[in-house]
């Protein structure tokens, strides 16, 4: 009987992976052990940001063997867990991909929509090198998309459109 609950169980010990060459960028960015703040409180939720950056810009990147993992347990602690879902399931269009057997295929698309998403608000930050804390640049780039998503809102979505296999 244990047996059936620790296989359970065994989804919460996943790796999800952020490619190692961020590392500067995630530290610059999220609030460090030592008090210091960060714009993002957590690692976590900046690897939600940047694979929503990936994601828009429709990129996924293969991370490098050079990696540094969290379980994905933490994602789930506050239900961040639920992006890695969602981008799994918008991308292969088949809820096939949340059963527990196939959640590896959703981590590893989130993860690659993640080193795109970490690749492009690196840019970003190189592009304005007058903001070091990096706020003023995302909140920027952040005000951009606001912008072009009022632009589109006249533009209804058909649920009849979305065409998901079962």
């Amino acid at each position: 009987m244990s047996k059936v609950l620790y296989d359970k169980q065994a989804w919460r010990k996943l790796a999800v992976r952020r490619d190692r060459r961020h590392e500067p960028l995630v530290q610059k960015l999220c609030s460090g052990a030592d008090g210091s703040s960060g714009i993002f409180t957590f690692n976590k939720d900046l690897m939600v940001f940047a694979a929503m950056v990936g994601y828009k810009l429709q990129k996924r990147t293969p991370l490098s063997p050079e990696n540094i993992q969290i379980v994905l347990e933490t994602y789930a602690s506050d239900q961040k867990d639920a992006y890695i879902y969602l981008l799994g399931l918008v991308t292969q269009k088949e809820a096939s991909i949340l059963k527990d057997e196939n959640l590896t295929k959703a981590i590893k698309i989130f993860e690659e929509y993640c080193n795109s998403g970490l690749d492009e608000i690196k840019l970003w930050l190189d592009e304005n090198p007058s903001d070091p804390s990096g706020v003023l640049t995302l909140n920027e780039k952040i005000y951009e998309q606001v912008k072009k998503n009022r632009l589109n809102e006249s533009k209804e979505i058909n649920p009849e459109e979305i065409e998901l296999e079962f």
